[in-house]
């Protein structure tokens, strides 16, 4: 330490110095401010300092990737420059700036960000900072911006004159400088101390495993550093399966998953082998509507109910799911499941990976039918990479860029009002409708959404609250639904309302089991009585009991099954983050971790409506089992490009044929 003091001289050991100080300070405070702002997750006990404890250990291991930068500002110039007026004062001033002030912006942004997420940095910040035209005037809506700047701008200039105050009476003098040590006279001595510290921190890179806190979420979340897992977040987009999480045998995989779908007819093909292409029988005649899927934005259960009377109405004269759960957080992941009927993988959603398109989804059975097919979405269709992956797999894209003038009254930093997306709706349904065409619509909402503005006079509520967005939201449905009821094409036409994702995905462990829950309505008089299914599923199941209640026949390769024809003890959903992956049964939750290891948690009765008498049978090994062959089944197949519209296209497409190729599982008929 004495010899690295005297090389790099006072001056610039104290810069680092107070520098990472007030990095360890200020994140100090951020976790003492989550815990004054959200004292129900993060209450101040003495169980909090544990947790405390890890989060400084951590903030100083993060503090490898947050000095190299300011190092370089410090080290590389000489003593000779330093000593300079407009040098001393100046430049070394500016840097500390500089560098204070990102400190407390992040410090701001670490805040307002458990606000929204209940979490430190995650992939969704990552998102953020991608995205930066919605993102940025998201936040000019949402919070009061000019004042926070400022606040943040008033610390850092508080902070810039306290460290200046203390630096600068050991500003460098030459007759105080070492002569033995290259620093002031060699720019190649600088370099290589500076290529020293760039080394240093890249051994503790990869040296470093966070301290993690096992109590419960929040708590971990607490000990971590926001500015690591941003890093952390951006490396890992994107996870090998096999590499990170627990692993089976392809065959026995495929042979599990297969032995959970029970809508083969007669078999798979190949039999036993790593394949879900089946047959999927059909009951009664097959009826051909159109069919208008909405995807409503953060629409979970629990809104459903003071703030959305005409979702009620629509779910009491329909068929409605009362323990459907989303796959994951994000919207992506609701177009994933919805379209593609597929468990999510470790990482991004397919719907942002490369090599997505021609896809076997959802509208595949509407192309070869002849429909019309759109997606439609309020803001612009870049973001989250939509629009390039419904127009790789056959749709038609209408972002708020395309919407006909007349449809563009309201719009805020995620796009068009649910209003004028609707409208946008009916628009493209007549143009079809005129044109002697059947159409299928997927329908993407924005309103419910920070900063939950939408037009004036249209709800009784103060804006920027998510229940007055529900609100509007539910409102705007039901002027849709009224000037659909007006249109000749009413009559044959299918109304789906789904949520992507509950508003808020937060709970004491990391894989809340009761939180994933999501409204799915589907409505249509001449096709669906009232009725209630009760039975835990999931979004993956949409597609699947969609086209069985249209009495559709066709070759599939959904993971998803009819939910209507599920039997309530063999209830089940899968639910994730970006790198834990659950699977949800009545009574009990697993959830496979990128370290390899899987947990079963025991439910508590109430979490579901599912009664006690009808909870699973199978032990925990059993169950782990199962869960790790439909995950990793859903990325083998994704990874070797067996998802492909072309797999299927290559089979029979009528089930005669299909029956004198196929070769029946050990002589049984499927099930």
């Amino acid at each position: 330490m004495t010899v690295f003091f005297k090389m790099v001289g006072e001056y610039r050991f104290r810069y680092l110095f107070y520098l990472a100080l007030s990095f360890l300070i200020i994140n100090a405070v951020v976790r003492l401010a989550l815990q004054a702002g959200f004292p129900d997750a993060l209450p101040f006990t003495m169980g909090m300092f544990p947790s405390l404890l890890k989060g400084v250990l951590n903030d100083c291991a993060t503090l490898a990737f947050v000095l190299p930068l300011p190092a370089a500002f410090i080290l590389l110039p000489s003593d000779k420059f330093l000593q300079r007026r407009w040098a001393g004062g100046i430049y070394t001033a500016l840097t500390i700036f500089i560098f204070s002030a990102i400190f407390v912006f992040t410090a701001f942004a670490e805040y307002f960000f458990w606000d929204e997420f209940s979490s430190r940095f995650n992939f969704i910040a990552v998102d953020y900072l991608l995205y930066t035209t919605e993102v940025v005037q998201n936040i000019v809506e949402s919070y009061p911006l000019f004042r926070l700047v400022l606040g943040a701008l008033l610390f850092a200039v508080g902070l810039t004159a306290f460290l200046w105050k203390k630096l600068r009476p050991f500003l460098p003098k030459v007759k105080t400088c070492p002569a033995a040590f290259p620093l002031n006279g060699s720019l190649g001595g600088r370099l290589g101390l500076l290529g020293g510290v760039y080394a240093a921190a890249v051994l503790l890179f990869f040296a470093f495993t966070p301290f993690t806190v096992e109590r419960n979420r929040f708590w971990s979340e607490y000990a971590k550093n926001g500015v690591y897992e941003l890093f952390s977040a951006y490396l890992n987009n994107q996870l090998d399966y096999h590499v990170f999480y627990k692993t089976i045998s392809k065959q026995k995989a495929f042979a599990l998953v297969q032995n959970e779908i029970r809508d083969a007819n007669p078999a798979f093909i190949p039999a036993k082998g790593e394949s879900l292409l089946r047959m999927v029988a059909a009951k009664g005649v097959e009826k051909r509507p159109n069919v208008i899927v909405v995807l409503m934005e953060s629409m979970g259960s629990k809104w459903l109910g003071e703030y959305t009377p005409n979702l009620n109405a629509l779910a009491q004269s329909g068929l409605s799911f009362s323990n459907m759960m989303s796959t994951g957080t994000r919207t992506v992941r609701g177009i994933e499941a919805l379209m593609l009927s597929v468990p999510p993988t470790p990482g991004n959603s397919i719907v942002r990976r490369p090599d997505n398109e021609r896809l076997f989804n959802l509208g595949t059975m509407f192309r070869e039918r002849g429909y019309d097919r759109d997606f439609i979405y309020g803001g612009i269709g870049y973001f989250d990479n939509m629009n390039a992956f419904f127009a790789g797999n056959g749709y038609t894209v209408a972002d708020k860029l395309d919407f006909a003038a007349h449809n563009k009254t309201f719009s805020n930093a995620w796009g068009q009002c649910d209003e004028d997306l609707y409208s946008e709706s009916l628009r493209l349904a007549d143009r079809s409708f005129q044109a002697g065409k059947l159409f299928h619509q997927v329908v993407l909402t924005t309103s419910n959404h920070r900063p939950f503005t939408f037009p004036e006079g249209t709800v009784d509520m103060k804006q920027g609250s998510r229940r007055a967005a529900v609100n509007y939201a539910d409102y705007a449905i039901g002027r849709f639904m009224r000037e659909a009821k007006a249109k000749p094409w009413f009559d044959n036409t299918v109304f789906v309302f789904v949520g992507d994702h509950p508003s808020s995905i937060a709970g004491k462990t990391e894989v809340p089991a009761d939180a994933y829950g999501i409204v799915c309505v589907m409505y249509g008089p001449k096709f669906f009585h009232p009725e209630n299914v009760d039975t835990l599923c999931s979004q993956i199941d949409i597609a699947p009991t969609l086209l069985a209640s249209l009495g559709w026949e066709y070759l599939s390769q959904f993971f998803g099954t009819n939910a209507r024809a599920l039997p309530k003890e063999s209830g089940r959903a899968w639910i994730s983050t970006y790198q834990l992956l659950g699977f949800r049964t009545n009574d009990r939750l697993v959830v496979l971790k990128p370290d390899g290891s899987a947990d079963v948690t025991r439910i508590a009765p109430g979490i579901s409506n599912t009664p006690r008498d009808t909870l699973s049978g199978q032990s925990d090994e059993e169950l782990v089992m199962r869960t790790v062959a439909f995950y990793q089944c859903a990325y083998d197949l994704f990874t070797d490009k067996r998802m492909k519209e072309s797999m299927v296209a290559s089979y029979p497409a009528s089930r005669s044929e299909f029956e004198k190729g196929a070769t029946l599982r050990a002589g049984q008929p499927g099930r």
